[in-house]
């Protein structure tokens, strides 16, 4: 997946000439960490709705719905919004390939997944939350990366939008964990 990734935004770098993409007409530019973001965060939203569609049906506790319906109702918008950059950037939007998501930076392994697939109960809604957690953190990760390195007004603003809901979705789990 990383290869793939790095192709991809070579090929836009050789084919724009240079190392930032957009900027005409009145529009702000993108670079290489943009789109990079977007290609990476884009993956690793669809495995975090993937698990949460899990939450939602098989966990009794109105906390871990309560999570996993606020972190999918979000993520998937934010997947709309970065597909509408990478579109006008000209770079493909990556689908929702599992078996290749797991093997990138941050995301929760195929052993992860089935450890969740396969636990039950108070079990289950523990390794939910923990589970949870560190792909969050990871996905806070990218978004700082982002807001760092990026250029596009947008991108950098969705990536500052992630940083909050995120570490509040972090804090809340924190808590319930400690109670």
């Amino acid at each position: 997946m990383r290869a793939r990734l790095l192709i991809i935004v070579l090929g836009l770098v050789a084919l724009t000439g240079c190392s930032s993409v957009g900027g005409g007409s009145g529009e702000p530019a993108a670079n290489e960490a943009d789109a990079t973001f977007s290609l990476r965060m884009i993956p690793h939203h669809h495995q975090t709705i993937d698990i949460a569609t899990v939450a939602r049906t098989k966990s009794k506790d109105q906390f871990v719905i309560d999570v996993a319906d606020k972190i999918a109702t979000a993520e998937a918008g934010e997947i709309e919004q970065m597909a509408t950059y990478l579109r006008s950037w000209n770079i493909q939007v990556p689908g929702n390939d599992a078996n290749a998501a797991h093997k990138m930076a941050g995301m929760m392994t195929a052993k992860d997944v089935e450890a969740l697939k396969s636990a039950t109960g108070k079990q289950y809604d523990d390794l939910f939350l923990a589970t949870l957690s560190r792909h969050l953190r990871s996905g806070v990760d990218m978004a700082k990366d982002a807001q760092a390195k990026g250029e596009h007004i947008g991108s950098k603003a969705l990536a500052g939008k992630i940083i909050v809901s995120q570490t509040e979705v972090l804090d809340q789990i924190a808590a319930k964990q400690k109670s």
